[in-house]
């Protein structure tokens, strides 16, 4: 019972977050400018379907954001001077993936992401 009921508040506590951090990412959307570089992409499992609340984090940073309802995710690297910088993609129960996206090029599509099932 005491078990069961810390997984309620698990849960509970991880919606508040995803319901945060996309009015968050709601707002800035609404402040850019066009030029800004941006990566958008779709994190997905084996079967295309959505992974809701993937984590997108860039490596070395706390800067990220979690994907959607629908597995889409948009991250502003405006902040990033550097020429490539790594994105760390993470999910419960998958395997985590890496991808280097180069600066320069953006804004840009990284299309789906497909994480694999990892070993519990």
């Amino acid at each position: 019972m005491l078990k069961s009921n810390f997984l309620r508040i698990y849960f509970f506590l991880g919606v508040i977050l995803c319901i945060s951090l996309s009015q968050e990412s709601i707002a800035q959307k609404m402040e850019r400018p066009a030029s800004t570089p941006i990566v958008r992409g779709q994190i997905v499992d084996k079967k295309n379907s959505p992974i809701i609340g993937a984590t997108i984090l860039v490596d070395s940073t706390t800067k990220g954001v979690v994907s959607d309802e629908n597995g889409f995710f948009e991250l502003d690297l405006s902040q990033f001077k550097n020429k490539s910088i790594t994105l760390n993609i993470g999910y419960i129960g998958k395997e985590s993936n890496s991808i280097e996206v180069k600066i320069k090029e953006l804004p840009k599509s990284l299309g789906q992401i497909k994480l694999k099932d990892g070993v519990l």
